[in-house]
């Protein structure tokens, strides 16, 4: 009897050890998917979007892009995991190789998308008539497209929207989330664009 209690005891913790290599490699699936997906992209992932990808529960993809975060920090990667706004990720190049490599990188939007992206942040809160009326007509699909990215909310307000950058918008260009020093912030940096293109 003994011996056959020591035979299942054995056999016991032999599946029990399966389980475990089993478990860990579902679990290094689903973190190769998650990096994967968001070293393929070029615009934030939400964790919806890595839970379609991976079939893993949000809590869980949370855990790993977290780890994931912290190992590319360790590591002294070239790269970069950051989280943007409340539920979305971004894999980028660190800041120190960001300006050699931005003329390789698609942008998040186009250029004249950006140019009223910029306005609406450096004038906000501002009415969309105001931002049409500075930039244009076309004025009304970049802004579309900005709602769309998350990069801006539009507010009714009476036969117009009033336009504000949102917490995404500050995450993903690195900007504060408070509008006076997000403000102060994008008009240094343009004043150091324009001192350095003027040789000032």
């Amino acid at each position: 009897m003994g011996r056959n209690t020591g035979e299942n005891t054995g056999e016991d913790m032999k599946i029990s050890q399966d389980m475990k290599t089993a478990q860990h490699q579902v679990r290094n699936q689903i973190q190769h998917l998650i990096e994967a997906a968001l070293f393929v992209s070029t615009d934030p992932i939400s964790v919806e979007t890595l839970c379609d990808i991976s079939g893993a529960e949000p809590g869980e993809v949370r855990e790993i892009v977290d780890n994931l975060i912290i190992q590319y920090r360790e590591k002294g990667s070239a790269l970069e995991i950051r989280k943007i706004g409340e539920d979305h990720y971004v894999m980028q190049a660190m800041e120190l190789f960001a300006v050699p490599l931005q003329d390789l990188v698609k942008p998040a939007v186009g250029q004249e998308v950006l140019k009223t992206l910029s306005l609406i942040a450096l004038r906000q809160p501002v009415t969309q008539a105001e931002i049409v009326k500075a930039r244009g007509y076309s004025t009304y699909a970049h802004i579309r497209e900005l709602v769309s990215k998350d990069f801006i909310m539009a507010v009714p307000k009476g036969r117009t929207k009033m336009l504000t950058t949102t917490k995404k918008f500050a995450d993903y260009f690195s900007f504060p989330s408070e509008i006076t020093e997000l403000k102060k912030e994008m008009a240094r940096q343009l004043q150091a664009g324009y001192q350095e293109v003027s040789g000032d």
